[in-house]
């Protein structure tokens, strides 16, 4: 009977150590087209994000959806529970980037049509991934998982052998 009670308690203390892990996302537009991101997290310190805000598009003849991107930063390390990041909205500065990749590439990569300017959302995505897959401390897999094996939550996706936590927020912005 003892060893039982032992047991159920050792189960109990294990249960309560796994925890649903989140990300809370607040924006802020500080100026015309300038954007501060607050993001709030219970993900352990020093924990490494992927961070993107894109728009979505189309090209010409050409049925794919593709995303233009705004902001990217690979490794976005949590400080006192939270991240933070400022962004500006320049969609020149991306389309201008695309037609000079397909200047130079449009001859042998004919998917690098023409964007349909029509078809650009107003809506901006800013995503906030973490993947075990990424260089993070030995703390950090001891918590997680080394494949992720230890997340929770709503914003888990199981990618392979390994899952990942991908948490994608919209904003509107024309």
């Amino acid at each position: 009977l003892l060893l039982s009670v032992l047991t159920l308690a050792s189960c109990n203390e294990k249960k309560e150590q796994i925890q649903e892990f989140k990300i809370d996302v607040k924006t802020e537009e500080v100026s015309e087209n300038n954007y501060k991101v607050n993001i709030k997290t219970n993900f352990p310190e020093n924990t490494p994000f992927i961070i993107t805000v894109s728009r979505d598009y189309s090209r010409k003849n050409n049925d794919e959806k593709y995303a233009g991107q705004l902001y990217y930063s690979y490794k976005s390390l949590v400080k006192n529970n939270q991240l933070d990041f400022n962004f500006k909205i320049d969609d020149k500065k991306w389309l201008d980037e695309y037609e000079i990749l397909r200047k130079e590439n449009g001859k042998f990569d004919k998917t690098l049509t023409e964007i349909d300017k029509k078809t650009i959302k107003d809506t901006l995505e800013i995503s906030i991934l973490y993947t075990p897959k990424a260089e993070q401390s030995e703390d950090i897999k001891k918590i997680i998982g080394a494949n992720g094996e230890n997340l929770t939550g709503k914003d888990v996706e199981k990618v392979s052998d390994f899952k990942i936590y991908n948490k994608t927020i919209k904003l509107y912005n024309k």
